[in-house]
């Protein structure tokens, strides 16, 4: 099939379709022009005034041309055409000659002036002279000193995401359930008919207190309920739930099933395993059960090898969900017919990185940062960056709760407990928001999981540290003997390359240990029994394909990040020989 050939001079090899979340298009022919017209009506032949830019743009098509085949990432290389057409916009109402030293420093002030107003953000301003630099220096080879007196800003206002309170929760999360459920209802009758329909005529019926919403699109929005929910399950980020794979069985444990999804995380080059489990682990039940009614969902969509689990038709066409479905779901949909509020009298919607400082929150209140860095999958400073704040009102709440607490201690000089007693406070702020509704979460820094963390060991455990004055008279621990798990008949390891990488790096580390010790015989008293079983009894078991991949990791990427340092294992070394079954 040829190319259309446009009389009115718009180049086709001049616009790039690039492979971003929605898909745009990249079009250079806008830029050859002032005030940046829209494609539709270069394409029809409107006048627009010439810009005197033809060369620049040129140097610009060739440049991305290179980038889009030596692989580049398709998101950035739309940040700098964006960049770059708000750029010449600028230039153009400033009567300004563009790519110039003089103009860049205008517009760059331009954008200074806006940070110093209010309306733009310091950390908005670095990405975007970050785009400037790589759009001058990089893509049209001007030399850098055009940036010698343009002003460098840090990203100190950044603003972690903000978790949910419980209160939220309890809005958001059945509004989602039943929108998952009606529509899976709906669809799973009828199939080809909700595939096939056109985007305009409503299909499905959704109904929510007491009130019946006709639905155009309805696959779409079962589609962003169910990614929502997935949100809230796996604290996965959007990234990674978007590329998610249909996933594989994969389970050693008692029978139960577990799905396993890997997603290729771009920045961190790495792959990271999505998981969820039957036996309650890491999430409820029900939740098993939405999962499967999802699976099912995909695979009737399409079943095709390469297919992802979040799928929609757009149009007519099978194609991986897209963030801008969501946002679309979100604006067009969820904001004009609902209204939610959260205590502060904020609208409040679902938000895939909220959900995941959710699971943060909860994760660390319960099980500790070690626990949490695994089931982030990000480095410290990410987390500090973006998933270390909590919620604000609830903050506030747990500060007030401690100053009253205080108070009362030094008036009345008594007990934490007797003093929360005589200000009847049944319960706390912070027991309250980090109750959790689903079962205990489980994974353990060893590389294994727990089917009862707060069984008969939890109970001793907690006594113990009681004893020690390391946890409250009520508080309740998840067992944490990471050496006690190996034998233990509550101990789950999950066919995961993740999983099985964290426990080589944990049998690694303890190997390594052996210089630490004050001979071989004092080495085999503390950890040879725990080196054998898992050499015995648990590695021989796993998937040979999983284990040599969880092995490959090890070798390229060196240890995981819980067990990086050999030295971790010393506080591990128990007063007695460690017994194993």
């Amino acid at each position: 099939m040829t190319e259309p050939t446009y009389l009115s001079g718009w180049k086709p090899d001049l616009c790039f379709q690039l492979n971003t979340n929605n898909y745009v298009l990249a079009d250079l022919n806008r830029l050859l022009f002032k005030h940046f017209p829209p494609t539709s009506k270069l394409q029809q032949g409107y006048q627009f005034e010439d810009a005197n830019r033809k060369q620049f743009v040129l140097k610009l098509k060739e440049r991305i041309s290179e980038k889009i085949d030596e692989g580049s990432s398709h998101i950035s290389i739309y940040g700098v055409f964006i960049e770059s057409s708000q750029y010449l916009r600028w230039c153009d109402k400033q009567n300004q000659s563009a790519f110039s030293q003089l103009s860049l420093e205008g517009y760059m002030e331009h954008l200074q002036t806006r940070v110093m107003l209010g309306e733009l953000k310091r950390n908005t301003y670095k990405g975007r002279r970050g785009n400037m630099v790589t759009l001058f220096t990089r893509y049209l080879d001007l030399p850098h000193s055009y940036f010698n007196n343009v002003v460098v800003m840090d990203n100190s206002d950044r603003e972690p995401f903000e978790s949910y309170t419980r209160s939220d929760l309890n809005q958001l999360l059945p509004f989602l359930r039943r929108l998952f459920n009606q529509t899976y209802s709906q669809f799973i009758r009828d199939p080809e008919k909700h595939i096939h329909a056109p985007r305009v005529v409503p299909t499905m019926t959704f109904e929510w207190q007491g009130k019946k919403y006709p639905l155009c699109g309805g696959l779409s929005k079962m589609m962003c309920a169910a990614t929502y929910l997935l949100a809230y399950y796996t604290y996965a980020n959007t990234s990674t739930l978007l590329q998610l794979k249909q996933p594989n069985n994969a389970s050693i444990s008692t029978g139960e099933i577990w799905y396993t999804m890997p997603a290729f995380k771009r920045r961190a080059f790495k792959t990271i395993q999505i998981e969820i489990g039957e036996h309650e682990l890491e999430i409820p039940k029900y939740a098993m059960t939405f999962f499967d009614k999802l699976l099912k969902v995909s695979r009737i969509i399409s079943n095709d090898e390469q297919a992802t689990l979040l799928q929609t038709i757009s149009p007519k066409k099978i194609q991986p969900l897209q963030s801008g479905t969501l946002q679309a779901f979100i604006k067009r949909w969820v904001e004009k017919n609902f209204t939610f509020t959260d205590q502060t009298g904020r609208r409040l919607r679902p938000n895939i990185c909220r959900f995941r400082e959710t699971g943060a929150q909860l994760t660390a209140y319960h099980q500790g940062e070690m626990v949490n860095n695994l089931m982030l999958n990000n480095t410290p400073s990410t987390r500090r960056r973006h998933y270390s704040e909590g919620n604000k009102l609830a903050n506030n709440g747990m500060m007030q709760d401690t100053m009253l607490i205080r108070e009362e201690q030094v008036k009345s000089s008594v007990s934490t407990k007797q003093a929360q007693e005589n200000l009847n406070i049944e319960v706390l702020v912070i027991e309250e928001e980090n109750k959790i509704n689903f079962p205990d979460l489980s994974r353990i820094s060893n590389g294994g999981s727990c089917a009862s963390p707060f069984g008969e060991k939890s109970q001793k455990y907690t006594k113990k540290a009681q004893t020690l004055g390391l946890a409250r008279e009520r508080e309740r621990l998840a067992c944490a003997d990471l050496l006690g798990c190996f034998g233990c008949p509550e101990q789950v390891i999950v066919q995961s390359v993740s999983d099985i990488w964290c426990l080589l790096s944990f049998k690694a580390c303890i190997e390594e240990s052996l210089f630490l010790h004050l001979d071989a015989s004092h080495y085999q008293k503390n950890f040879n029994n725990i080196v054998r079983f898992i050499e015995k009894k648990i590695l021989p078991n796993i998937n040979q394909h999983i284990l040599r991949q969880a092995e490959t990791k090890l070798n390229d990427d060196g240890l995981h990040p819980a067990w990086s340092d050999n030295e971790s294992v010393l506080s591990l070394i128990p007063k007695s020989p460690v017994e194993v079954g």
